[in-house]
């Protein structure tokens, strides 16, 4: 939060900037911006996150980072052109025929994360409370959407709804179903379940089966260790011997 506040206040302060031009870039209303600005609103830092500030100036903070390291590699790319000459430009055109597509920078790959994420909190009708997914599927699908490009576990964590990222390390070293009371197992399925909707992705074999076998979910309660009582016989009376 401290990031995306200090850069605000830097582009007003420096004069690059005014509220209303940052108002409009981010896309947020004013009275949102003013409670995101102010910290002494929240509780603590982590409570800004659910002010939609936060991520549009996440994203900003992307984008600005993105335009100047495009900025940056434009100049370089005028300079080698022209010292190259067409010759060789013309050369390598004939050789290679189309030129191979532009590789995204890192910055652009943060960005596309910051806002698959924004779309996919976005979709609406996931019913929370029931999860049809076991533990183990729910990890490999954290596992595989970490591997996607330009995703950090740190965006996840607040994407999951600010969860602790022990709660996290905790449930992928999970086994089989012992971590299904961790918040971590219910915020990732639902997150999970609004990603498949987003992408238009139907049920895989496995989901219908667990729908089938638990009809109302797997359990969300971690089970307790039986406890057993120790059975003494009756004391004997006072003044007798056992012997």
């Amino acid at each position: 939060m401290l990031n995306h506040v200090e850069f605000v206040d830097s582009c007003m302060a420096d004069g690059s900037s005014n509220q209303t031009r940052i108002i409009e870039r981010m896309g947020v209303n004013s009275n949102s911006f003013r409670k995101f600005m102010d910290p002494k609103t929240y509780k603590d830092q982590w409570s800004a996150t659910q002010n939609g500030t936060y991520w549009a100036a996440g994203k900003l903070l992307a984008q600005v980072a993105y335009e100047k390291e495009l900025a940056k590699k434009s100049g370089s790319g005028k300079r080698k052109s022209a010292a190259a000459g067409t010759g060789s430009s013309t050369k390598k055109a004939k050789t290679t025929g189309e030129a191979a597509p532009r590789k995204k920078t890192s910055a652009e790959l943060k960005l596309e994360a910051l806002e698959l994420i924004q779309r996919i909190n976005a979709v609406q009708g996931v019913m929370e409370g029931v999860v049809y997914d076991s533990c183990p599927q729910v990890v490999k699908k954290i596992k595989d959407f970490l591997q996607r490009e330009g995703m950090t576990k740190a965006n996840l964590l607040l994407a999951l709804g600010d969860i602790n990222s022990n709660s996290l390390n905790k449930f992928l070293s999970g086994k089989k179903q012992d971590q299904c009371g961790n918040v971590a197992y219910r915020s990732a399925y639902v997150f999970f379940e609004k990603c498949r909707i987003l992408e238009r992705k139907s049920k895989s074999a496995a989901r219908l089966k667990n729908e089938r076998e638990h009809p109302h979910g797997f359990s969300l309660e971690k089970a307790r260790p039986a406890r057993y009582v120790k059975w003494l016989p009756p004391a004997f009376g006072a003044g007798h011997s056992a012997w």
